[in-house]
């Protein structure tokens, strides 16, 4: 396991001169270390902000450009709604340009929105650590579940 970061900070150069300069910086910085790591898997943790406040439920994003990720991103997903949130109907969807990152590895790699922030209730279960220890354990027991098939399947 590689964590890129235990807080909150960019792993970019934080010496250029704009917001924007930083944060692609930041994220090419992490296509660099999947790059120089190898044969890996890339989970990438997000919490979810919407304009409304009524969106709820972890939602996984995919890479395109590995067939794997699609089946990562459901193992995840599965595993969230089995230990965590059954009435979450949230579809997996592939990265599209926008998500940098998943749009230029060639790993198996999946961004997980965890949730909403904008939705009340569900920021608040977010804040509590025992809740996110049970998303991390979620999120693992998925990834577990995609390497067991994928160990079956070679």
């Amino acid at each position: 396991v590689v964590l890129v970061r235990e807080g909150d900070y960019s792993v970019g150069d934080q010496s250029l001169g704009t917001i924007a300069e930083r944060k692609r910086s930041d994220t090419k910085s992490r296509a660099q270390l999947v790059e120089e790591t190898g044969e890996c898997v890339l989970i990438s943790i997000h919490q979810k902000k919407f304009e409304q406040s009524q969106y709820s439920g972890a939602q996984m994003f995919y890479s395109p450009n590995n067939p794997e990720s699609a089946a990562l991103a459901e193992c995840i997903r599965q595993s969230v709604v089995d230990s965590l949130q059954p009435q979450n109907t949230r579809q997996n969807k592939e990265a599209g340009e926008d998500i940098y990152l998943l749009s230029h590895i060639q790993v198996p790699a999946v961004l997980v929105e965890c949730g909403f922030l904008s939705n009340p209730e569900e920021a608040a279960l977010l804040g509590q650590e025992s809740y996110q220890r049970d998303m991390a354990a979620a999120i693992y027991n998925g990834l577990i579940s995609f390497l067991e098939q994928r160990e079956g399947e070679g």
